[in-house]
């Protein structure tokens, strides 16, 4: 089978693409950056061939011809500021690029005869939950920044896409664990490995789900290959009973590292402050989606994927964080945050 993965030097295409080639599928790799050399390499032993399309999503003439002959489109491919790569945009182009970016992939699906799109939306849809778990149907959909609106805009033009026959499904996962993540956790394996002091927004009474890009990537392919699924979206998380508090999974993190890290909680007010002013001057190390959600309980309930997708979450909380964190201890050298001054302050007046 010809699939296309867009996004996917990306932390999930680096848990995807290697599974379709395991697969015997015939890849072709959409990104805008050239295909590292270790995921090619995962692929050749993998048995599996792959063609690279470097290019923009926006740029329709190239993705229309990466798309010709193709049977499944999985489509990852999104800019979010926390990225390094996108780091300079604003919140106008993060919401054209990502909205833009769906809108072409369902047009040449449409016009190439594609069967089947995927698409890789996301959890920020909901905005700050109002009731836990938080369910796909029911719940607000509320999304704080321009990933998160455009995320829901993008599902929209995927409903209009259903009723005009195409056949589209997709996934609102949680923040992705695994290798070639980046973001604000980062930033906590950061501290973790140094033994720093690490910071918490609020006490970390609060519970916060995870999922590991293996478990997004066997959703992905069960959304593909299961009949009837057309139009139906579905949550994507780790085990919702085995989600600890922050604190706790904090704290599980620090004894799994062996560091002398300790945790300090920071009135949430203060802290919230304090980043909505640095984010005015561009140097907050974390965006709105991140200050506004980090004391709040957030998980999703996963039962319709268990019921419609035959899927399971692999791990917990605690298991799918320590196995990041030792992926980011091998590779701390290339992937380590840059310098930041608040944080630089924050840890020297404390």
């Amino acid at each position: 089978m010809d699939v296309l993965v867009t996004g996917s030097s990306g932390v999930l295409g680096q848990s995807l693409v290697p599974r379709l080639a395991a697969r015997g599928d015939r890849l072709r790799l959409f990104d805008v950056v050239a295909t590292p050399d270790a995921l090619a390499r995962e692929v050749a032993e993998k048995g599996g061939t792959w063609t690279g399309v470097q290019g923009d999503m926006r740029d329709r003439e190239v993705l229309a011809r990466a798309v010709d002959g193709v049977e499944t489109i999985y489509h990852l491919a999104a800019g979010q500021r926390m990225k390094p790569q996108f780091a300079s945009c604003s919140e106008e182009e993060i919401f054209e690029m990502n909205l833009g970016g769906v809108r072409n992939v369902l047009d040449v699906a449409r016009e190439r005869g594609v069967r089947k799109v995927v698409f890789i939306s996301s959890s920020a849809v909901y905005g700050i939950p109002r009731t836990v778990p938080v369910d796909e149907e029911t719940h607000p959909k509320d999304p704080i920044g321009a990933y998160g609106r455009s995320k829901l805009d993008a599902e929209v033009l995927c409903r209009r896409a259903v009723e005009q026959g195409q056949d589209v499904t997709w996934l609102r996962p949680m923040s992705l664990f695994g290798d070639g993540m980046t973001g604000v956790f980062v930033l906590l394996f950061d501290w973790v490995r140094r033994g720093r002091k690490v910071f918490l927004l609020g006490a970390g009474s609060n519970r916060v789900q995870m999922v590991s890009a293996d478990d997004v990537a066997r959703a992905a392919i069960a959304a593909a290959t299961t009949p009837g699924t057309s139009g139906l979206v579905v949550n994507v998380g780790s085990d919702p009973a085995g989600v600890p508090t922050v604190r706790r999974q904090v704290e599980a993190l620090i004894r799994h590292a062996g560091s002398r890290s300790t945790v300090h909680a920071i009135p949430a007010p203060l802290l919230r402050n304090a980043a909505r002013v640095l984010n005015v001057f561009g140097i907050s190390p974390i965006v709105p989606e991140h200050y506004l959600l980090a004391d709040a309980d957030f998980v999703l309930d996963v039962s319709r994927a268990r019921e419609r997708l035959g899927w399971e979450p692999s791990g917990d909380n605690v298991a799918i964080t320590c196995e990041a964190y030792d992926w980011y201890c091998r590779n701390w050298q290339s992937v380590a945050p840059k310098p930041n001054p608040a944080l630089r302050l924050l840890e020297a007046i404390t």
